[in-house]
Formats: structure tokens, C-alpha cells, sequence
């Protein structure tokens, strides 16, 4: 019976600081995922209304993407603080703002 009991507990870590690396692990990889996925979004927003979209679209509709290009960009960073156990209102929220910013150069 003893042997049976010890077969559900290989994969669980007995050490605190091994279980605080793996914890690490994940947040960073989690963080990773949605920089990626969701900043995305907001990057590729930005090129396209610095590059083609003044040519395409009317200059409201332009307003709009840099507009939700910054709205994604502070859900990206906002998401991102929340994994790693920060307040979501913290000021490194504000670099969700970057892609916004940088297409503020050519749009204005």
C-alpha cells in the first residue's frame, strides 16, 4: 500500500524553491505568450497607420486605429503586469503606449 501512495507524487516538487522557479517559469512564459499574441496586434496596428493607412482610410478612421492601437497596447501591458502579480494601474502600464506613440511621429 506504501508503494502505491509514493506513485502520485513524482512530478510534485517538495522543495520552496524549486516550486518559486517553476511559478517564475510559467509567468514568464505566460508573459511571453501574450506580448506576442495580444502586442501584436498592437504593433502591426501601428506600422499599418504609419505606412499605408493614411493613403487608404479617411483621417477619422485613422484616429480610431491609433486610438485602438494605444487600447491595446495598455490591455497588453495591463495583462501582463496581472500575471506577474503587479496592480494593473501600476505605471509600467504605460509602456502599452509605445506603439501608439511611435505612430503619433508619422500620423501627426
Amino acid at each position: 500500500m506504501s508503494a502505491m501512495s509514493g506513485m502520485g507524487d513524482e512530478m510534485t516538487s517538495r522543495n520552496p524553491e524549486e516550486s518559486k522557479s517553476l511559478d517564475l517559469v510559467q509567468r514568464v512564459i505566460i508573459s511571453v505568450f501574450v506580448g506576442v499574441v495580444v502586442g501584436l496586434f498592437a504593433g502591426v496596428l501601428a506600422v499599418y497607420i504609419a505606412t499605408g493607412g493614411q493613403t487608404d482610410l479617411a483621417r477619422s478612421d485613422v484616429v480610431g486605429l491609433w486610438i485602438m492601437t494605444g487600447v491595446l497596447g495598455l490591455i497588453t501591458s495591463g495583462a501582463i503586469l496581472m500575471v506577474n502579480r503587479r496592480r494593473p494601474y501600476h505605471p509600467a502600464v504605460l509602456l502599452g503606449l509605445l506603439p501608439m506613440a511611435a505612430a503619433a511621429y508619422w500620423i501627426f
